[in-house]
């Protein structure tokens, strides 16, 4: 008896310092307004700009990395990604993105954001908005922290108008992804917002969505073909790091440079 009650007992701390190691580190994002796009790009998707409103919500800090996305690998058994642990992890599927943040709210007991149902030819992703764990931003809750949210000093990139000072392109990483947090932050504490990693978003892509946009907490379309990404790679040119550029993949593409950056309610 005293071994089982030993044995109960290391399991218990185990998945508790599990837990730990897989808790990130999270800024609380106030809410508010913002203006959303940008009427003077020529990139029409970006138009037209209209107001958001969002709730208070936490982000991560940084883009979760290659070691952190380890642990849900050898948990899931699946292969385990090489490269520096604390790189961001890239070319990952929009669909593996969603399933992580289910696996990271089990870890963490907490409620997972996500109803999936899968068969061979479908992925169907269901968000549960009364849920409590850690999801991917809609795009308009990236863009609103990309910017600064009620601390925006209205900078071209994520904290700054140097792009150089924030974020890896393809002029400054040497092609290749860096160590999250090696540049300066934006207003709100976040790092790597422009570039390195492109960061998926939980919302449906379609380039006329501006003009349709609900004003409080929007999620996007209700259906579409490719999911919304946002802030660019190392491999992107500097233009296209801005904080309003979009862009798409489809929800199974393992290309791109796509990763996470985690998000939960308040």
């Amino acid at each position: 008896m005293r071994v089982f009650t030993y044995l109960v007992a290391l399991l218990l701390f185990s998945n508790i310092v599990f837990a730990q190691d897989n808790k990130p580190e999270m800024i609380l994002i106030e809410g508010g307004s913002f203006i959303m796009g940008n009427d003077n790009s020529t990139n029409s998707d970006e138009r037209p700009e209209h107001k958001v409103t969002l709730n208070s919500f936490y982000m991560g800090k940084f883009e979760v990395t290659i070691g952190e996305y380890s642990n849900f690998c050898r948990s899931a058994g699946i292969a385990i990604p090489d490269g520096d642990k604390d790189v961001p992890m890239t070319n990952l599927s929009w669909e593996n993105a969603v399933m992580y943040c289910n696996w990271l709210s089990k870890v963490n007991a907490l409620d997972k954001c996500y109803d999936i149902k899968r068969d061979s030819n479908k992925f169907i992703v269901t968000y549960k908005h009364e849920a409590n764990g850690y999801r991917l931003p809609t795009e308009a809750e990236w863009e609103y922290a990309a910017v600064g949210g009620v601390k925006s000093k209205s900078f071209s990139y994520s904290g700054s108008y140097e792009v150089n000072e924030v974020g890896w392109s393809i002029k400054n990483s040497g092609n290749r992804a860096h160590s999250v947090g090696e540049k300066k932050p934006n207003e709100l504490g976040l790092y790597d917002m422009s570039g390195n990693a492109m960061e998926w978003c939980f919302d449906w892509y379609k380039d006329d969505y501006y003009s349709k946009s609900e004003e409080n907490n929007p999620l996007g379309p209700k259906r579409g073909v490719s999911k919304v990404c946002r802030g660019g790679n190392y491999m992107c040119k500097s233009n296209v790091l801005r904080n309003n550029r979009r862009f798409n993949l489809e929800q199974n593409a393992e290309e791109g440079l796509a990763g996470i950056r985690l998000v939960r309610g308040e």
